[in-house]
């Protein structure tokens, strides 16, 4: 007969609603004509990453990810287009879109791909788990950690990072008006 684990049915069923979420986050963020919405998507799609970490028992890089990403970087996003004058944007059909678009498309198609290859191998190599049980909590044990077991965790989070700043780059270019000095 077929036996299944109650806790891991759960913990898939939890995962695919964080990981849709997440997914539907990152959309807002590329649809989503007002920056300040598309900040606050992007916070939310952030912290949906970090609740998947928590799935995975990456209680460091979720922590990180709240604490730096969503947290720090973040806030200085909305303070930087709270200052420059986030202003809504008339959405009509144009090639940047399109490859916004195309871009999404891939990134979640390399979602899936990375789902269908399965866990990551740890590095062979002098490590084992040993020497990561003797260094305990130090940055050696997190490197190790975070570059064996989750790289592609590590990856894709600063892939969105990068995702991050150039939408904030995009989404604060303004127009250069001079000002007209008074002849008398």
């Amino acid at each position: 007969m077929f036996e299944f684990d109650l806790f891991e049915l759960t913990r898939a069923m939890v995962t695919t609603v964080v990981g849709l979420t997440a997914v539907l986050a990152s959309l807002g963020v590329i649809l989503c004509s007002a920056p300040i919405y598309c900040a606050l998507y992007l916070i939310g799609h952030m912290i949906c990453l970090a609740l998947l970490f928590l799935l995975y028992n990456a209680e460091f890089i979720a922590a990180v990810q709240l604490i730096v990403y969503a947290g720090a970087v973040m806030i200085l996003f909305l303070f930087i287009i709270a200052l420059l004058g986030g202003k809504k944007e008339i959405q009509e059909p144009s090639t940047e879109r399109s490859v916004a678009i195309v871009f999404v498309a891939t990134m979640l198609a390399e979602l899936f791909f990375s789902a269908a290859v399965g866990p990551t191998k740890p590095i062979e190599g002098v490590f084992d788990a040993q020497t990561v049980a003797e260094v305990g909590g130090s940055a050696k044990a997190i490197g190790l950690e975070l570059f064996s077991r989750h790289v592609v965790s590590f990856e894709l989070a600063s892939v969105l990072l990068l995702v991050a700043a150039v939408g904030i780059i995009c989404l604060s270019k303004f127009s250069y008006v001079p000002v007209r000095r008074r002849l008398k």
